[in-house]
């Protein structure tokens, strides 16, 4: 029946997706020895290059001084005068708590990512040169600039804050001129110290994102052990959790490498351009930043962002779902009724194939007689019950597959769909009715898990299930427990998509029902 396939599938779905998350041995690297380059994934390094970022990437605390603040309607930028780097980065519209006087939520802060995208040095001429210290600076709206010269060195900074969450820097070096040229690099970090990894707060749930040879790959925090070199042609790097994000986008001529890792002090990524151009003076960076929600709105603007969002390995279904989400959002203000009318939308489109499902099991239950006789008639000969069993599968038009192969086809959109609630940054904080106060929260008081178990223990009960022995009957009844356990912490958007789900279903088992004890006799499917 489908509604049975639909359990097993998804069941082993999750169970799957737990090992990994909570039970799967960590595939990341030993750390590396104190004083050796880290391990390079794709291509040997070069060994005249040598670095100590693990101990470098020590985030400095800048003193207490002034700051040069660049504000738009999104996101307001604090620059310390005494570094040129990015203090902090605060989104205006949101909010870490539901209170009215929570703090902004921060992509960049003094208490958890200091020297977040502050370009530093490995070689230690250069770090100490361009240190804490007096920099020149120039304030224009939207555009600061800031310099500074220490001997033979010297750097200019000039951030420019754009409409929405980008900001584009612009960085010059000059050094002299070396018979090696070998200055070490230049590293942007994004990462942060002393957070911790929580599977069931989506705004602790951290993760490393870069893209290189336009593939994107992700790196749960809690996987980030050691440091690991990745090298191809670097598109952009970020860290942040399910719902923001900062990302650093390489638009240099000078291909940096990406590592990622955890040294202790710092847990993150981290662009890493060489400065090894032989009889080299000058150096010209150029990067842009991306500093806010995981909003598709604005990530597809810049190419590539959109695999910041998870949206699975049936993404291709989530645009048209997220779209309808919005769609519906536009009319009746409220994301948890957008989440009904879609959950409708999506169950009305696929009740032809919910029924198909049905016609074809129930064809199946009433041939169990003959095929349990077969079952007796050749028990000591498999291969003669097998062709007598497909004998009366097609005497009867009955398609053994009729009644998986529809949920198969429905399976995909569902699982985006699942992937869509719960990541679309459109229900953070965003409030049902009653107890529900933010939809990408768990549900305070569990009713949602409850009642979707419930509802699934009832739909089990109105499935037929033909040729299931007791014992596998019982594995099912327990099913709905199972669910229920494993999605106590999902966030309530998602699981009262799943309960409402789960309660059309059963309507849609009393229809077909009521039709098949009226009126309308449903008949076997021929195929």
């Amino acid at each position: 029946m489908a509604s049975r396939t639909w359990l097993a599938v998804a069941l082993s779905c999750l169970v799957w997706f737990g090992y990994l998350k909570w039970f799967a041995p960590p595939t990341s690297p030993l750390p590396t020895p104190p004083g050796q380059e880290a391990p390079v994934e794709g291509q040997a390094q070069s060994p005249t290059i040598v670095t100590n970022a693990s101990q470098l990437l020590v985030p400095t605390i800048v003193p207490p001084g002034p700051v040069v603040l660049l504000e738009n309607a999104h996101l307001s930028l604090e620059i310390g005068a005494q570094t040129g780097d990015i203090y902090r980065a605060a989104l205006k519209e949101y909010k870490e708590g539901l209170n009215k006087d929570s703090s902004q939520v921060m992509i960049v802060s003094p208490e958890t990512n200091p020297g977040a995208l502050g370009p530093q040095f490995t070689n230690p001429e250069l770090a100490k040169a361009f240190a804490v210290g007096a920099y020149t600076r120039e304030h224009d709206g939207s555009v600061a600039k800031f310099s500074k010269k220490a001997g033979d060195f010297g750097i200019t900074k000039e951030l420019t804050l754009g409409e929405d969450y980008g900001v584009d820097e612009k960085i010059s070096l000059s050094v002299p001129k070396r018979a090696d040229g070998n200055w070490g690099y230049l590293i942007v970090p994004l990462g942060g110290q002393g957070l911790q990894f929580d599977h069931n707060d989506p705004v602790k749930m951290w993760e490393a994102v870069f893209s290189q040879n336009q593939k994107a790959q992700r790196i749960p925090l809690e996987k980030l052990t050691g440091e690991t070199v990745h090298q191809g042609t670097s598109e952009w790097a970020a860290f942040g959790n399910r719902y923001f994000v900062g990302a650093a986008i390489n638009r240099s001529e000078l291909n940096p490498d990406i590592v990622t890792g955890s040294t202790g002090a710092f847990s993150g990524v981290y662009l890493r351009y060489p400065l090894t151009k032989k009889d080299a003076t000058r150096y010209e960076f150029s990067l842009r930043y991306y500093l806010g929600p995981k909003d598709l709105q604005y990530l597809d603007k810049e190419p590539g962002l959109r695999a910041l969002v998870d949206h699975g390995i049936f993404a291709f279904f989530a645009k048209p779902i997220l779209f309808l989400l919005n769609f519906f959002y536009g009319f009746v203000r409220n994301y948890g009724v957008a989440i009904i009318l879609l959950t409708l939308v999506v169950r009305g489109l696929f009740y032809p194939l919910s029924v198909k499902s049905y016609k074809s099991m129930k064809a199946m239950q009433k041939l169990q007689p003959q095929i349990q006789a077969l079952k007796i008639k050749y028990k000591e000969d498999q291969q003669r019950f097998n062709q007598e069993q497909m004998a009366l599968f097609k005497a009867h038009g009955v398609n053994p597959a009729g009644g998986c192969l529809p949920m198969l086809v429905q399976l995909p959109v569902f699982i985006a769909l699942y992937a869509v609630l719960q990541n679309s940054i459109e229900l953070f904080h965003a409030p049902f009715f009653g107890w529900v106060r933010d939809l990408s929260a768990k549900d305070p008081f569990y009713i949602y898990p409850v009642l979707m178990g419930i509802s699934m223990f009832l739909q089990q009960r109105m499935t037929p299930t033909p040729g299931m022995d007791p014992m596998q009957q019982k594995m099912m009844y327990i099913m709905p427990l199972v669910f229920s356990f494993m999605m106590l912490n999902l966030p309530a958007g998602l699981t009262m998509y799943i309960f409402l789900s789960t309660i059309l279903g059963i309507l849609q088992q009393w229809i077909l029902n009521r039709e098949k004890h009226g009126g309308s006799q449903i008949t076997a499917p021929a195929t």
